[in-house]
């Protein structure tokens, strides 16, 4: 009996994968579906998505245009890990200053459980449907099906009804697990004019149709474009991708313009300098980013404003603002007020930073928000505009004429052009009045460097004990700053690094870790065990190996590799061997070079002592996917060379 189910198991699995044609039937789960045990394209899948129905079409509703979304979709629950998708949300636009929004209506969702060879189906009830306003513009309405476990097929549906009928969803055939089949159809006016682009690696099947729809007594043709998806990966993130929906296989939409005959032509597309001007307009941001600090009198006793250098100033202002207000984790674009926000003691990074932009004014220094799309929420398009695409921003502080310096007011280890890695991003704007916002790219202005040096010994016995001082700067600094903040405690932070590093710690010193600057500094006294053999002693001359392992194992990569920042290593080790040894051979220099990337190793002897110097230049950031293999190789002969042993030998 159990054969004859891992046989129906089996072919269910292959039916499911190699259909042409997908279950269509809402409501009515297959056998096969019920039956499946794994994903044979991706046997590693907690989840599938087996069918999403997405169908978009227009109406003409109270003298005005809106558009209709109506979704369905199947998924199979295949692993513990896989239960995630019984969680799902909806985000909706509840408006923009213009009297437009969306709303979410005929939402049903249904768990279908095989229990005693029968099927078993469980309603979604109002209850596990709730809603989250996440800001000013937008809210998420959350619901939970029930009883989901292994095997689970679950099932919803929903309509989204939109007044931004000349601003399209995007449509994302890929997600975080793999998907069999997913169709996309379109029915847009003869009156709009959208680009329409398909972008990713997965080519879509394509198909259009001519229909028509009734406005009054006039008749428009409605053409139909239909995208058909089938067996496409899982879309996953990872450490070295910042939003891989970037680079997933979608459709994006584009408006050029609405031709009505016999009416004037209206443009419906914004560009951003209309995005500036409504921020300004907007009470909740251009309206705060003129007030000032509630705490402008203790800004005025502390003698701020009299500080001469601006950088001073500015660090004066953001050290009161920190034994004040702590970052509640969150990133945001809108804010409570700042009076709400010192009460509480806690806020986003918006509510810090609108905070902060009114105690620089305060103290005489001209700042304002540049606005920006977190890394990890994609990319900003620079074709089409809306408030829609922003979700947060950082602070400009003007020093000077022709001097800018970035910072994000909510963070407890960064400094003056030193944000956090997600808010580096290459597209963010100024937002100021009386001047044009600009494109800045505070990724370009992202710095990282670790010089660290090595004074050392060796003893007869293969035992090295010295000291290593590492002066970290710019995000190198707010990197070992953040990793003592988040630690459980001292011991542990200690007890990683002689694990890492094979080493004992007698001593450790940390200089500048609460300070307010670029740079933080790391002395450690220590002791390292090497192997040895009778009369040899076997020595890796960088004393601690900076690479020891390659982040990217994998034969093949769909996705591009994204580097947080540009950085800088430089190693130097001054190491002294004992008398009455030698050593048997200082290997050659090294040089490696990739594409922006470069490695040096260069041993030499002076009498008694090992001089090595080690430096790593990485300057670019992005690798595309056919970069990956010659960034992999490229990671491995660096390792291998951070690996090479030398050999000292007794003298006879």
């Amino acid at each position: 009996m159990k054969k004859h189910l891992l046989l129906l198991a089996f072919c269910a699995l292959n039916a499911v994968a190699q259909t042409s044609e997908p279950n269509l039937k809402w409501g009515k789960p297959t056998d096969e579906e019920l039956n499946m045990t794994e994903y044979p394209n991706d046997k590693d899948a907690d989840a599938v998505e087996l069918c999403r129905l997405v169908d978009v079409n227009y109406n003409w509703v109270n003298n005005s245009f809106r558009v209709y979304y109506r979704v369905k979709c199947r998924l199979k629950v295949l692993k513990p890990e896989g239960k995630h998708v019984g969680d799902q949300s909806i985000s909706i636009h509840t408006g923009e200053g213009n009297h437009r929004y969306e709303i979410v209506a005929g939402l049903k969702a249904a768990t279908y459980n095989m229990e005693n060879g029968k099927m078993v189906k469980t309603k979604m009830e109002s209850s596990m449907v709730h809603e989250e306003q996440l800001d000013k513009t937008t809210k998420l309405i959350k619901f939970s099906l029930p009883q989901v476990r292994v095997g689970s097929v679950i099932e919803y549906e929903y309509r989204i009804e939109s007044d931004y009928f000349y601003n399209l969803r995007d449509w994302y055939a890929q997600k975080n697990i793999p998907v069999v089949y997913s169709k996309y159809e379109l029915a847009v006016p003869e009156w709009f004019s959208f680009n329409i682009d398909q972008t990713g690696m997965n080519q879509l099947e394509y198909k259009n149709n001519s229909t028509s729809m009734a406005i009054g007594d006039t008749h428009l043709n409605v053409k139909e474009d239909i995208f058909i998806a089938r067996n496409l990966p899982a879309l996953k993130d990872d450490d070295y991708v910042w939003c891989a929906e970037d680079y997933g296989t979608k459709i994006t939409h584009e408006l050029k313009g609405i031709y009505v005959p016999g009416a004037v032509y209206k443009d419906y597309t914004s560009k951003w300098e209309d995005i500036d001007k409504t921020l300004l307009e907007d009470d909740e941001f251009g309206g705060r980013i003129k007030k000032s600090s509630p705490l402008k009198d203790e800004i005025l006793s502390a003698g701020i404003p009299a500080i001469s250098d601006p950088q001073e100033r500015a660090a004066a202002c953001w050290q009161m603002l920190k034994k004040k207000v702590k970052w509640n984790g969150d990133y945001a674009f809108w804010a409570k007020s700042g009076s709400k926000v010192l009460k509480e003691g806690t806020g986003t990074n918006a509510d810090i930073n609108f905070l902060y932009i009114n105690m620089l004014r305060d103290a005489g220094i001209e700042a304002y928000p540049v606005v920006m799309r977190l890394r990890n929420h994609g990319r900003l398009p620079l074709s089409h505009a809306s408030l829609k695409y922003l979700s947060s921003f950082v602070v400009g502080i003007q020093l000077n004429d022709t001097t800018a310096t970035y910072m994000d007011a909510s963070v407890e280890d960064g400094y003056l052009n030193v944000l956090p890695p997600r808010l580096l991003t290459e597209m963010a704007r100024t937002v100021r009045k009386g001047k044009q916002g600009e494109w800045v790219n505070l990724l370009k202005n992202a710095q990282s460097a670790e010089t660290t040096i090595i004074q050392a010994t060796i003893n007869d016995e293969g035992i090295i004990s010295g000291s290593k001082q590492t002066n970290c700067v710019g995000e190198a600094a707010a990197s070992l700053r953040k990793k003592w903040r988040t630690a459980k405690d001292s011991i542990d932070v200690i007890h990683q690094m002689q694990e890492r590093d094979e080493m004992e710690i007698t001593q450790y010193q940390i200089e500048g870790r609460h300070d307010f600057s670029p740079t933080v500094r790391e002395t450690i006294n220590f002791t390292k065990s090497c192997t040895t053999a009778g009369d040899l002693i076997y020595l890796n001359p960088l004393v601690f190996v900076p690479w020891q392992k390659n982040p990217f194992t994998t034969d093949t990569r769909n996705l591009p590799v994204e580097f947080p920042y540009s950085q800088r290593e430089n190693l130097n080790v001054t190491l002294t061997i004992p008398e009455g040894w030698e050593v048997e051979e200082v290997p050659q220099p090294i040089i490696l070079k990739f594409d922006g990337i470069t490695a040096r190793i260069g041993i030499r002897q002076m009498d008694n002592v090992l001089l090595t110097q080690y430096s790593l230049n990485t300057k670019r950031t992005f690798f595309s996917q056919q970069q990956y293999q010659d960034l992999k190789s490229f990671i491995d002969k660096l390792i291998e060379s951070n690996k090479k042993i030398i050999t000292l030998k007794k003298k006879p």
